[in-house]
């Protein structure tokens, strides 16, 4: 039986209730709207804070009462006439693990979640909030090991690997394999295992698809449209840009399921190359 990856233990360390944010306030349901719009956008936003970007809880005799969001405020009016109530549906406890968040994003369209320790509401978390350093940590290390165990095993093969990777793959690799000041064998070239550790993940995810006896034991790797998403996830999740573009990583419909195969990709590199210790493959 395969050991619970790293990924996952690591994801199940984190909670909802370490990512999500604060509430920009709480307000009495009988405030007027008119007061409240200027304390919100200008006192408790200032130039620090986008006021579209955060949400406030309402409150009456001493209850919260629901909710409400900036777009939401109609002039003229109470924070009651404009607030919603709490759905029990979009209520996650604090204590929700990272793994359970993402799976809940994946099946449902709201787009936030409020979160609760307790008896109290504590802030609240959207699809953005996954994707604060925890979870693209988390994932980083997924990635890596399954980048680690694609060298594994397109290395027991060296020679049937590298014929498998087009003469321009082939030639960036080389270029890499001198940089790094590599040494060459007695006939003047690069050791194949060597020059293998030179391949990007893309090439060792298209080496892995095509020799035999890696395709046929790992079988999610015949699933390209999650490969060609496994190496710039990586990247971007490496050399991160702005908040916007690390939020955009992979939408709440593809998170889920791209983590499932990216576990059972990394479940089935696991049982093959255990196979090949024990002389199973080759």
């Amino acid at each position: 039986m395969v050991s619970q990856s790293h990924f996952r233990q690591l994801a199940h360390l984190i909670t909802v209730g370490d990512i999500c944010s604060p509430f920009i306030a709480t307000f009495d349901a009988q405030r007027l709207v008119a007061e409240v719009f200027e304390e919100w956008g200008v006192e408790l936003c200032g130039e620090r804070l986008d006021p579209m970007d955060q949400i406030a809880l309402v409150e009456g005799n001493q209850k919260i009462r629901g909710w409400v969001g900036f777009d939401m405020l109609d002039s003229g009016k109470t924070i009651s006439d404009c607030m919603e109530r709490i759905a029990p549906d979009t209520i996650m406890t604090a204590d929700t693990t990272l793994m359970e968040a993402a799976a809940a994003f994946s099946k449902t369209q709201h787009p936030f979640f409020f979160v609760l320790r307790g008896n109290h509401f504590v802030g609240w978390v959207s699809y953005r909030d996954l994707h604060k350093p925890p979870l693209r940590l988390c994932l980083f290390a997924l990635l890596i090991n399954i980048e680690r165990m694609l060298l594994d095993a397109v290395s027991l093969s060296p020679g049937e690997s590298l014929a498998w990777l087009s003469k321009g793959r082939l030639n960036k690799a080389k270029k890499i394999y001198a940089r790094r000041n590599y040494r060459d064998n007695r006939e003047g070239k690069p050791f194949d295992s060597l020059l293998l550790e030179c391949t990007t993940m893309a090439d060792k995810l298209a080496i892995a698809g095509k020799v035999t006896s890696i395709k046929d034991s790992v079988p999610s790797l015949t699933q390209r449209k999650f490969r060609g998403a496994v190496e710039r996830l990586r990247n971007e999740i490496a050399h991160p840009g702005s908040e916007e573009r690390s939020s955009s990583l992979l939408t709440r419909e593809k998170l889920w399921p791209f983590i499932e195969w990216a576990e059972r990709t990394q479940s089935e590199l696991e049982n093959f190359l255990n196979q090949a210790k024990m002389g199973g493959v080759f």
